[in-house]
């Protein structure tokens, strides 16, 4: 061997270590996508408002809000896209509660700060059987619970005041506070004015969401906390009141903190939503689905199975028909896919269904590559060419047909992967990986091991006449 055909081989020798301890443990590296590893697909209708009517630019800014709101959720590859003029497009690969992530997605989160007006009476409670003396009693008092309940779900009274307060709303109460109803005066303090938002235990060990304010919004709020000290001050989220707390004393500096029944999740996901900022437009759920990681699984299996088998089935044909070459043509094969899966990591791409297909089309690809220039060694060789020259001959003439077939179908995996959604996506992003590694494997790795092989068969048969 010449130094050219040493420095090839030492070539493919430091790429196959590099790619294996890349991409080794596979598994626990590589993405998959929804249709592989489960979680939610849901897809957000646009409404038109006269407050916000929906237009490009509406949908452009509900996108980069609702990408904002996922990224910090942390969902590990998500695919957000606009479906038609007025619909996005949400896939949360891996996402165990999918009525968490519809609640964090689908919430417009607009906040405000309002003075409590009015309210209706908080709930009596329910009475228990352990406390009276007989049935008869028992079910009296839930008689009385029952009219004490329906009276506070009255709120005519005060929705008959609002219209004579410029700015004033009525707002029911969160889940918590179900029933009672609170009459609002106009918005002191906005969630435009919030600067950050963070999970923070209060002084009772409470969850709660700890809120701070731009220097407007601290300027305002301790005018609103100095004029309200001994009143209640709501916090409205989406026209619901979550806490109505009352002011104790004129809060200065920009700090505030929402406290109530709140889960560490739900704490998590509330300040989220105010980082993240109100939605620009009204949205509804168009479509809700979820896939659940055992349909994943069995994905997983039936393709790893139809690639394997598939990979099988030309390695044993190119050993038959080609022999030491077809061996040169496998060990090729088996280093595409090591590349393949190694670009997959090394890019984050997400695997999905249809990218096992791009895979298994991939090495379709890569073994025609070798049986074109198989043929072309085969010409030379009945042209009575030595073993080294009619190789060398052979990588030529083939080189030209690889390399056009090859960036031929490239450029179409690229417009799949630029114009394409979701896993024709996938699809795109494994074949355009694949082809690149199929074109290294047949020009460098195919040819450095013939060359290996006929430099020692060469070395042998000298070796022999010389005896």
């Amino acid at each position: 061997m010449n130094r050219r055909d040493r420095l090839r081989l030492w070539v493919v020798v430091i790429v196959i270590i590099a790619a294996l301890a890349y991409a080794w443990p596979v598994v626990g590296r590589l993405n998959l996508g929804l249709d592989l590893k489960g979680g939610a697909h849901i897809v957000l209708q646009a409404k038109d408002t006269p407050e916000a009517p929906v237009d490009e630019d509406s949908i452009d800014r509900l996108l980069a809000v609702l990408r904002n709101r996922v990224d910090q959720y942390g969902v590990a590859e998500p695919i957000l896209q606009k479906s038609g003029e007025d619909r996005i497009i949400i896939d949360l690969p891996g996402i165990q509660d999918p009525k968490a992530a519809l609640e964090l997605i689908g919430k417009t989160a607009q906040m405000d700060f309002r003075e409590v007006l009015d309210a209706t009476p908080p709930a009596p409670p329910a009475p228990q059987r352990e406390n009276y003396d007989n049935d008869l009693q028992f079910v009296q008092a839930q008689e009385r619970w029952q009219k004490a309940m329906d009276a506070r779900k009255d709120s005519d009274a005060l929705k008959a005041r609002a219209p004579e307060i410029e700015g004033a709303i009525v707002a029911p109460g969160e889940e918590d506070d179900a029933g009672r109803y609170y009459l609002l005066g106009p918005v002191l303090l906005s969630g435009k004015e919030l600067k950050t938002a963070g999970v923070s235990p209060d002084s009772l060990g409470r969850m709660g969401v700890s809120l701070s304010f731009s220097s407007e919004g601290a300027k305002l709020f301790e005018e609103a906390t100095g004029r309200l000290v001994g009143k209640q001050i709501a916090i409205v989220l989406d026209n619901v009141v979550i806490s109505a707390p009352v002011v104790q004393d004129r809060i200065s500096g920009g700090q505030a903190q929402i406290t109530g029944r709140f889960t560490p999740d739900e704490a998590s996901r509330l300040a989220i939503m105010l980082r993240a900022g109100a939605l620009p437009v009204a949205v509804e759920i168009a479509e809700n689905r979820s896939v659940g990681p055992s349909l994943g699984a069995d994905s997983v299996r039936q393709g790893l199975q139809a690639g394997l088998f598939g990979a099988a089935m030309v390695l044993v044909f190119m050993l038959i028909y080609y022999r030491f070459r077809g061996l040169a043509a496998d060990v090729a094969l088996i280093v595409t896919i090591l590349l393949i899966f190694a670009g997959l990591i090394a890019f984050r791409a997400t695997l999905t269904l249809p990218g096992i297909a791009g895979i298994i089309l991939t090495l379709g690809m890569a073994v025609d590559g070798n049986v074109l220039i198989y043929e072309r060694i085969k010409e030379e060789t009945r042209a009575g060419k030595t073993p080294l020259a009619a190789l060398d001959m052979g990588f030529r003439k083939a080189l030209v047909t690889i390399l056009d077939s090859n960036i031929t179908t490239l450029i179409a995996a690229l417009v799949l992967f630029y114009f394409g959604s979701g896993s024709v996506r996938g699809f795109g992003v494994t074949l355009s990986i694949g082809l690149v590694a199929s074109v290294f494997s047949n020009i460098v790795v195919t040819r450095a091991l013939l060359q290996l092989f006929i430099s020692r068969k060469g070395n042998a048969l000298r070796k022999e006449g010389s005896r």
